[in-house]
């Protein structure tokens, strides 16, 4: 009973994980700066890639996104978009990014030093003494700073190497267009493992506007039948802008997924990362922090800096109760 509706849970995610299967499955030697060609198995050409039928690709990907088979570009600058997922690894991404001293455009620019009233887009390194850490001057956490820094023209401006939101189903649209493409980049999670980890992870995180100290009177099964379904379909729902879809229009997000996401996984971070750098041309030819950072975060597992960020301790799900299972979160 337990089996069979663990199954039904999953059905949908199994579905996108092939797809992150086709991108992700091979060997990648961490000592190495592997090209974005690599990454593409033998069985999936750019020649088929190129054959999806048109319609079946949602429109917005195809003017403002990059797609996965084309190599970075070394004639003009290209800028990434990361969707920070909670609890799915986006923190440790953040840190190994401004870990190689590219710009960073996310929630702390704009408010680092009094730049929200800034007339232009610029980048800084607000420590130089103590870090390499550089920011742009923007909010992309909101809307309104994303309007804002649409205005300022964030993209055209070539300043933000890495853009960095929860809200990459309008940072994209308002961003973005098909003069200044971007690529897509995500880190997903196995999902009850996410939001066990987000009903912990809320009950003491007093920094997060979405703390709630009033789940620490419920057990995960209590908080499972009361508050999980809101987390059904939490990234189709979120990326296609809307709560309710067809399957024909999920079968048209698979596709756009094949096509123009790049896709990691929480529990493969060095290869994701990996992933990550070749569609962004970031390797130890092209970035002199390349070798010491990719150390620091995963080659040198005796360093306490190597380990994951933001990450908060609490029991797994198969320690607690299995009849969790049988509350259907997310497909």
């Amino acid at each position: 009973m337990v089996a069979a509706r663990s199954i039904e849970i999953f059905q949908h995610w199994m579905l996108l994980c092939l797809i992150v299967g086709v991108f992700l499955y091979g060997a990648i030697s961490p000592s190495q700066s592997p090209s974005l060609q690599s990454f593409i198995p033998e069985t999936l050409t750019p020649r088929f890639l190129s054959e999806v039928v048109p319609h079946s690709i949602y429109p917005w990907a195809q003017l403002d996104l990059i797609p996965v088979e084309k190599p970075p570009s070394s004639s003009h600058h290209e800028t990434a978009i990361f969707w920070h997922i909670p609890k799915s690894g986006g923190t440790t991404i953040k840190h190994v990014y401004k870990c190689f001293g590219v710009s960073v455009a996310d929630k702390f620019g704009a408010h680092i030093q009094h730049h929200e009233d800034d007339t232009e887009i610029i980048s800084f390194q607000p420590w130089p003494k103590k870090s390499r850490t550089t920011y742009v001057n923007v909010d992309v956490s909101n809307k309104e700073g994303i309007l804002h820094a649409s205005d300022l023209g964030l993209v055209p401006s070539d300043k933000a190497d890495i853009i960095i939101t929860t809200k990459p189903e309008f940072a994209l649209g308002t961003l973005f267009d098909k003069s200044h493409k971007g690529r897509f980049l995500i880190l997903v999670r196995e999902p009850i493992d996410r939001l066990v980890s987000l009903f912990y992870y809320l009950q003491v995180a007093t920094w997060e506007m979405s703390y709630r100290p009033d789940w620490k009177n419920l057990s995960l099964l209590e908080w499972s039948q009361k508050h999980a379904q809101s987390w059904r379909d939490f990234l189709v729902k979120k990326i296609m802008g809307k709560d309710e879809f067809t399957e024909e229009e999920f079968e048209q997000l698979k596709q756009t997924v094949r096509k123009y996401f790049v896709v990691g996984l929480m529990n493969e971070m060095e290869e994701s990362v990996n992933r990550f750098n070749a569609a962004m041309g970031i390797n130890e030819n092209t970035n002199e922090y390349y070798k010491p950072c990719m150390s620091k975060f995963f080659w040198d597992h005796h360093h306490a800096s190597g380990e994951a960020h933001n990450s908060n301790e609490h029991p797994k799900v198969r320690e607690i109760n299995s009849s969790f299972f049988h509350t259907e979160i997310i497909r």
